[in-house]
């Protein structure tokens, strides 16, 4: 699993997690990532000990898989403790591949190695990082 660094929603609060906020994703040998977090983490420490926490609770996480009433595309999400730990990476046409995606998320995640740096991303579901992050300033 790695962890990358993004800019916190601008309706955010700076208190909340600040203004650089970090999550994780879980990517397959090829890449192509698995899941993510459903949360923005305040730091490095606080999004690793998120990873940790799933990883410790995967026997008893309880998975959904549902479509999307206005879509018709289908996700899936992970609860541990009645509080949402991942979700899909992206939505699926047929409900057997969301069923597959959550699979091999489920096998990687036991199997899987937290990675030791933070990856940075360029966009991620409409959130822009830092200009320093983006290498214009430093």
């Amino acid at each position: 699993m790695d962890v990358e660094r993004r800019q916190a929603p601008h309706e955010w609060t700076p208190g909340e997690v600040g203004a650089e906020a970090v999550s994780w994703r879980l990517v397959g040998a090829n890449n192509h990532e698995l899941g993510r977090g459903p949360d923005l983490h305040g730091g490095h420490t606080a999004c690793s000990a998120a990873v940790r926490r799933l990883r410790d609770g995967l026997d008893r996480a309880v998975p959904l898989v549902s479509m999307g009433a206005t879509t018709g595309l289908w996700g899936w999400q992970l609860a541990l403790d009645e509080r949402c730990v991942a979700v899909a990476a992206r939505t699926f046409r047929r409900q057997r591949e969301c069923r597959h995606s959550l699979q091999l998320f489920l096998v990687a995640a036991a199997e899987g190695q937290l990675a030791a740096g933070v990856t940075y991303t360029r966009r991620l579901r409409g959130l822009r990082l830092p200009d320093a992050v983006r290498g214009t300033a430093s």
